[in-house]
């Protein structure tokens, strides 16, 4: 597992998220606030597939987004780089045989099979521009050709490495990459890739 205490240079510092998680399991109320769900219902109705081999979600958080995604995927790999965290998603997960939560740091660990698709859910703006270097490479490795990638952020004030309407322009930047899909909402931009 790749270590969260060496991994400033690459995202967000780890600390910003445990503090998050002091005293709430939900912090962002993916399953209470009615723009989570309702972002995450149309974050799996833009995948152009009926379904996936292998998919790759890296920071699930508590899995809500997880739970969607598995009726779509053959099998799914989650990711979560807080302990906590992970053990309470891969329990929300757990009677989905086909969906594994893992403790691993995003971007420096992905799956080690192929993937066709990579669902980014506010999780790529955390990435520093050497996060987002590895993330490039990575993506380019393990993506297959065909594969399609999600991203969906929300686009108001952060003081995250990279503003959300930023990270649909990093991935226009992919040469490997074709957008296929877009929706602008007043407080997200959600976006599908096609790798060609």
């Amino acid at each position: 597992m790749a270590n969260a205490r060496g991994s400033h240079d690459l995202h967000h510092d780890p600390s910003y998220f445990r503090g998050m998680y002091e005293g709430d399991d939900d912090p962002w109320g993916f399953d209470r606030r009615w723009y989570e769900r309702r972002k995450f219902a149309l974050t799996v109705a833009a995948l152009p597939r009926q379904r996936y081999r292998l998919a790759f979600e890296p920071g699930c958080a508590n899995g809500a987004l997880t739970e969607l995604l598995q009726a779509r995927c053959d099998r799914l790999i989650a990711s979560e780089m807080l302990p906590a965290v992970a053990s309470r998603a891969a329990d929300r997960l757990r009677p989905h045989d086909h969906v594994a939560v893992v403790r691993e740091v995003f971007p420096q660990w992905w799956p080690e099979d192929s993937i066709d698709l990579l669902v980014l859910s506010e999780v790529a703006y955390y990435l520093t521009p050497h996060g987002r270097d590895l993330a490039r490479v990575r993506l380019a490795e393990n993506l297959e050709v065909g594969g399609d990638v999600v991203s969906v952020h929300y686009t108001g004030e952060t003081d995250y490495p990279m503003r959300g309407s930023a990270v649909a322009i990093w991935l226009d930047g992919f040469d490997e990459l074709r957008r296929v899909t877009t929706l602008r909402d007043p407080s997200f931009e959600l976006a599908v890739w096609n790798r060609i």
